[in-house]
């Protein structure tokens, strides 16, 4: 979802129909790196990113296991 091409207002929704707020997560130094990897990939913020996911608007793609022959 791209970000309209106006001014951003505070206190004023841009993309959904409400407000965002801050919120604060604990998280490891890996899961931040890997955050910030998929949101530069996509062309979005980590919040956007998260935002995303949240609505079900961003779904995660999985690879699945290689298999090793022994």
């Amino acid at each position: 979802m791209a970000k309209p091409k106006h001014k951003s207002m505070r206190n004023q929704p841009e993309m959904y129909d409400e407000i965002k707020k801050a919120f604060t997560f604990s998280l490891t130094q890996t899961a931040v790196k890997e955050l910030q990897l998929l949101a530069k990939i996509y062309g979005i913020s980590r919040s956007e990113l998260v935002e995303q996911f949240a609505r079900g608007q961003f779904k995660l793609q999985t690879q699945p296991p290689t298999q090793t022959n022994h």
